[in-house]
């Protein structure tokens, strides 16, 4: 390799770098995903209540929805299908570009239904035959609270599970079912009267969870980012501490130290560079 093309290749490898850090300088430190409810037209549907909650309560925090058919009918299956990997793919998209950011995610029914497995895994019928969670373990790492209201895998005796409600949704999960990993970053709400999470007979209950639970759910998640903040800070000041005690202490032979690893670094970049001036 000719010496210009070393040069070059390093020049390229440093700008690729930097432009990596621009962009999760640009990242916020909390993004909202939302996925709405059987057919809502694009956006998000009834999750659109505490999207915005969590936004207008977190400055600079971010949002975008899950782009999925939303369908019904015979239709649903499919929907529901595309909507899991929907998820999957769009969190991971996410997690690549910032992350170090954290994400929420809410989901309203079908919406909720999608996220649920995508997060906890199936089977859920012929819509999702594993039983492993599809998300990478990047975006299982980043995020901070997981929203689900109306959810028609609901199962009574969860953990979770918030409202009045003990009989299970038309997708419900099976007697004992759980999931550990993600179980004390959810709350899922349901209430007896909800058609779809519970077998009832209310339509005005199963779009009403925004109103009624809003503001509890909006409580959920604050907590969690608060705890997350909390425990990263704690653990930064605790690092910074280390350092500065141990700056202080030794910082005549740190400072000799690093003067000797300059010396050193220059002298064996100037006789490598004139090696390869040599090959060239």
């Amino acid at each position: 390799m000719r010496f210009n093309d070393i040069i070059i290749s390093i020049i390229a490898t440093a700008s690729a770098a930097d432009a990596a850090k621009a962009r999760r300088a640009n990242c916020p430190n909390i993004h909202i995903i939302g996925a709405r409810e059987t057919t809502a037209p694009p956006g998000f549907g009834s999750a659109q209540t505490v999207v915005d909650l969590i936004q207008k309560a977190n400055n600079g925090a971010t949002s975008e929805s899950i782009v999925y058919p939303a369908a019904g009918g015979n239709s649903y299956a499919s929907s529901v299908s595309a909507g899991v990997l929907a998820v999957a793919n769009q969190t991971n998209t996410f997690n690549q570009k910032c992350p170090d950011s954290k994400i929420v995610v809410v989901g309203y029914s079908q919406g909720a239904q999608i996220v649920d497995d995508a997060f906890c895994g199936g089977p859920d019928g012929t819509s999702l035959n594993t039983s492993m969670a599809l998300v990478s373990t990047g975006v299982s790492k980043m995020t901070a609270a997981i929203i689900l209201m109306g959810d028609p895998r609901h199962v009574n005796g969860l953990p979770y599970n918030v409202g009045n409600a003990t009989a299970g949704g038309f997708a419900a999960r099976p007697v004992g079912y759980k999931c550990p990993a993600f179980e004390n970053i959810i709350q899922a709400y349901c209430d007896a009267a909800d058609p779809f999470c519970a077998k009832g007979d209310s339509q005005a209950t199963h779009q009403g969870y925004g109103r009624e639970y809003g503001q509890a759910a909006l409580r959920f998640v604050q907590g969690k980012l608060g705890a997350t903040n909390t425990t990263s800070a704690s653990a930064s000041s605790s690092s910074s501490s280390a350092a500065a005690a141990s700056s202080g202490s030794n910082s005549v032979t740190a400072s000799a130290a690093e003067r000797i690893r300059v010396g050193e670094g220059y002298v064996l970049m100037l006789l490598a560079l004139g090696g390869l001036a040599l090959l060239c």
